[in-house]
């Protein structure tokens, strides 16, 4: 039987068609009744939204405007990720989503024990981006025994900002470090470790052969292209570890002593020829490092001391070349050039170059200062930052666990101190590593207990499975929301006995305030921004991102 229309509209219609007193009765009861249930409907739906259960956040109430992920740490460090490996469920919260927050006003706030004061009119830096390593040893694991969907499905869990966790920014070698394995090249390197540059003589021809037989080339390729299609595209620099021995004073890649001077010419064009060969490869090269932890020269793979003196006089030559000042060296090339690549208390030797520069006019050719936190705090790096304010810092290797890390600077927290310390980037060393850590990995730290678990680990044998741990995660607290062109803003830092912080502006008119609880207990604190303010509390050993619009 077909259902009578009795919708508004059509009593509405009907009246017009015929007159009688009882008629518009009912209408005045069927409209009540609309509005009645409309009202139950909306109120329903608002209390659902408060408990953010809401599905579509457009739909939200206007003073709802904060949104929150949450990590966790879980036994970082533990060698136990390599041979028994938590299940992800144990990891309490992996980038979880948290129900929404509200903005108040200023008065009648809980007791909260850290507050958070953020002045957007105050600024600092701007980011270049966030990200990590694609040596060899990464490579490989990323390759291992995976079909290019699922080499692609690794990358874009690195990458994309919606689906990963939003990596812009990867470091490559120039020829190898100490975390890649040469032996598996093609032609095969002269070093039986595998340590190879890509030129064996001077006479030899320039080749990229051995990074194209190893994948290198391909996993480049492949990520700059999941980049675009994800709308975040990537930026690549390369280090060198070592130049090729034959410009070396004892002729050798490991503790052959510094470059010869007679060689520097001949070393910038090396390093442009590295840059034109992986360009026409479809992989521009946004900077390059010029030199490795210039002050660390290992007895177990490639290194190479060079003073500040000597580093000044190459970054010279390469600027000239890269330049192509006089039109000498060919087409110009827009590489960004920095300098030092070692930790936060070599500072002092930085300033030495900078100094230099400055007195010679010179300071143009120089890029950047770029830094690591094996030695130091970055708060030297500050030091630097505020005598040659024009010269950027770079964060461009280190490798942390958990809040804490070892010793208290090993662990993310110390990326908010890196970040409020003035660095434009932040890259971590390493990004996946298999079971057995001796795979592709000929350098000294190639096994478990020499080398903790890193953000992916490619499982053993002919599995092509891999595994996150939970610094995956944390690592996406800050490259998933803090966006390349992003400004840091002004907070107070607060307190490790409770929480610390730090806050930028996207470009899109996001902020992003990252908060750490290094302590072993739940914290509340407040957030005044602009005369509102909101609460919220944090789980220990846990990173919480909060992102919101003015």
């Amino acid at each position: 039987m077909k259902r009578p229309d009795l919708t508004l509209s059509r009593l509405f219609e009907t009246a017009t068609l015929s007159w009688h007193p009882l008629l518009f009765i009912t209408i005045a009861f069927y409209a009540q009744l609309v509005f009645l249930q409309s009202f139950a409907l909306a109120a329903a739906s608002s209390k659902d939204l408060v408990k953010g259960t809401a599905d579509t956040p457009s739909a939200l109430p206007s003073s709802i405007t904060i949104e929150s992920w949450v990590s966790s740490e879980l036994h970082p460090m533990s060698d136990k990720w390599y041979t028994d490996p938590w299940p992800e469920t144990d990891i309490r919260y992996r980038l979880t989503e948290q129900p929404p927050l509200e903005w108040r006003g200023l008065k009648n706030m809980g007791k909260a024990t850290e507050t958070v004061l953020i002045d957007s009119s105050t600024t600092y830096q701007t980011i270049l981006g966030i990200g990590s390593s694609l040596e060899h040893t990464t490579i490989y694991a990323i390759r291992k025994n995976k079909t290019r969907p699922q080499q692609r499905a690794i990358l874009e869990s690195l990458i994309s900002p919606d689906e990963g966790i939003g990596m812009n920014l990867f470091r490559i070698e120039i020829g190898t470090s100490d975390f890649s394995d040469g032996t598996k090249a093609s032609p095969p390197p002269l070093y039986k470790k595998g340590w190879f540059s890509l030129k064996d003589a001077p006479n030899a021809p320039f080749s990229i052969d051995r990074p194209l037989s190893l994948g290198i080339i391909d996993t480049l390729k492949m990520a700059i292209e999941v980049g675009e299609a994800t709308k975040n595209p990537i930026k690549i620099f390369a280090s060198p570890w070592s130049p090729p021995d034959w410009m070396r004073a004892k002729q050798s890649m490991v503790q052959g002593g510094p470059i010869k001077r007679s060689m520097l010419d001949d070393y910038a064009s090396y390093l442009r020829r590295f840059v034109e060969a992986y360009a026409a490869e479809g992989i521009p090269i946004y900077a390059i490092t010029l030199q490795n932890e210039r002050l660390f020269e290992p007895t177990d793979y490639p290194g190479m001391v060079i003073s500040w003196e000597l580093e000044r006089d190459l970054l010279i030559e390469v600027h000239n070349n890269f330049r192509s000042v006089d039109g000498a060296y060919g087409k110009p090339l827009n590489v960004k050039l920095w300098a030092l690549d070692h930790n936060f208390d070599h500072w002092r030797e930085a300033e030495l170059l900078i100094k230099d520069l400055k007195a010679n006019d010179q300071t143009h050719m120089l890029d950047g200062i770029a830094f690591h936190h094996y030695g130091g705090l970055s708060k030297q790096m500050a030091a630097l930052q505020s005598l040659h304010p024009n010269i950027p810092v770079m964060f461009t290797e280190g490798s942390v666990w958990g809040l804490n890390g070892d010793d208290n600077r090993r662990g993310f927290e110390t990326v908010i101190q890196h970040l409020r310390n003035g660095a434009t980037t932040y890259s971590a060393w390493v990004t996946m590593i298999t079971q057995n850590p001796a795979e592709a990995n000929q350098g000294p730290y190639n096994r478990v207990g020499k080398v903790a678990p890193t953000m992916l680990i490619q499982k053993d044998g002919s599995s092509s499975e891999s595994y996150k741990t939970p610094e995956f995660w944390l690592m996406g607290q800050f490259s998933r929301f803090v966006r390349p062109g992003a400004v840091r803003i002004h907070s107070n830092y607060g307190s490790i006995q409770t929480v610390t912080n730090v806050a930028f502006l996207n470009p899109d008119g996001t902020y992003a305030l990252i908060v750490a609880n290094s302590t072993s207990k739940r914290q509340t604190f407040s957030v005044e921004f602009s005369n509102r303010r909101f609460s919220a509390r944090i789980p220990p050993k846990s990173i919480a991102t909060y992102r919101w619009t003015e």
